[in-house]
């Protein structure tokens, strides 16, 4: 009988989010959470809902935005329960989930294939995919600008090993760049953004269309990055109403911001809670799709990173099952039409 029930756990863990009623405050386990965001677009949704007050109807009567200079950092955090849910680009969760790490994905936040650029000065002499050989490109490494880079590389028959790179945070690459000690650099917006207008840099390619001189505005699909919600196995267990709870504001938040008719509001709730311009970001926000779902376009981008991450050595064997560490029972309670794939984790 033992053994039977130790059985049936796995079931009941899993059905519970799907009869949970989170916006009934008394069921949330813990009234704070701690979430990690940045400077871009993508946490437009994180802090619309707080700004909203939706996370305080829904019972977290704390919560709390963190900043970390690497997604090394911000992982190490939520392992560490420091934070309770992340929100980075695809590579670092495939990474850790690949290794080991107890990590579990409860949806995809953003869709942005067209968001991340290569960029360079005006005076690097880049107008070929092969001119990217002869200069100096800075980049975190460990995030999915490495990817991009290489998917560049594969698609114009570039050999990878012969492109400098440098390992570098965007704040310091874009002061590097400007001093021409590198003369581009690989990243995410509002990063490119600034280049440009900051720097009179210029875009060669993004991670859905190029710009180099021979084939300048043609649609080339070379990205896989989406911005997913992250959270610990061991948090997720311990707090089973309070991660249902979580989703169904995020989608809540995510819906809206989704929505051209909230455009202006969202823009102005983001740009002055970051104190950015909102003209940067409304002519940024056309590189997001906001959307949860864990479907079939979901799946094949987490496993071409995985590839990635297996062609230069950082994870070993064959690539996981990109369902075995999502975890759908939450999203599909607050909008079962975003699961078109189910998840295999369960608390």
């Amino acid at each position: 009988m033992r053994m039977f029930l130790k059985s049936l756990m796995p079931a009941v863990m899993a059905g519970l989010f799907m009869t949970a009623s989170p916006s009934q405050a008394q069921q949330v386990e813990t009234d704070t959470l701690s979430i990690s965001i940045g400077p871009d677009l993508p946490f437009l949704v994180h802090i619309v809902a707080k700004e909203k007050g939706w996370f305080e109807e829904a019972g977290f009567k704390t919560v709390e935005f963190k900043t970390f200079t690497s997604g090394n950092l911000a992982g190490e955090a939520l392992l560490a329960d420091e934070i309770q849910l992340w929100t980075p680009g695809n590579l670092p969760p495939v990474s850790m989930a690949h290794n080991g790490m107890p990590v579990v994905i409860l949806g995809t936040n953003a869709v942005s294939h067209g968001l991340e650029k290569i960029v360079v000065r005006q005076d690097a002499g880049v107008e070929t995919p092969e001119d990217l050989t002869k200069v100096k490109l800075g980049l975190l490494v460990s995030s999915t600008s490495g990817a991009l880079l290489a998917n560049v590389a594969k698609h114009y028959g570039l050999d990878a090993t012969k492109i400098q790179t440098v390992n570098l945070a965007p704040p310091e690459a874009m002061a590097a760049m400007a001093n021409n000690e590198i003369q581009g650099i690989v990243f995410w917006e509002p990063f490119p953004y600034r280049a440009v207008h900051e720097q009179g840099a210029r875009i060669v390619h993004s991670g859905t269309k190029s710009f180099f001189a021979n084939n300048s505005g043609e649609d080339v699909d070379v990205s896989n990055n989406r911005t997913v919600w992250v959270a610990s196995q061991d948090w997720v267990r311990a707090n089973p109403y309070a991660t249902a709870a979580l989703v169904k504001v995020l989608t809540k938040a995510q819906a809206y911001v989704a929505d051209p008719a909230n455009k202006d509001e969202v823009l102005k709730i983001f740009s002055d809670f970051q104190k950015q311009p909102v003209d940067m970001n409304a002519a940024l926000l056309s590189d997001y799709t906001f959307t949860p779902n864990v479907d079939k376009s979901y799946v094949e981008d987490m496993l071409a990173i995985a590839g990635y991450l297996k062609a230069t050595n950082r994870i070993q064997g064959d690539p996981k099952d990109v369902l075995s560490y999502t975890f759908s029972g939450p999203l599909k309670a607050a909008n079962a039409a975003a699961v078109e794939v189910e998840g295999q984790w369960a608390p």
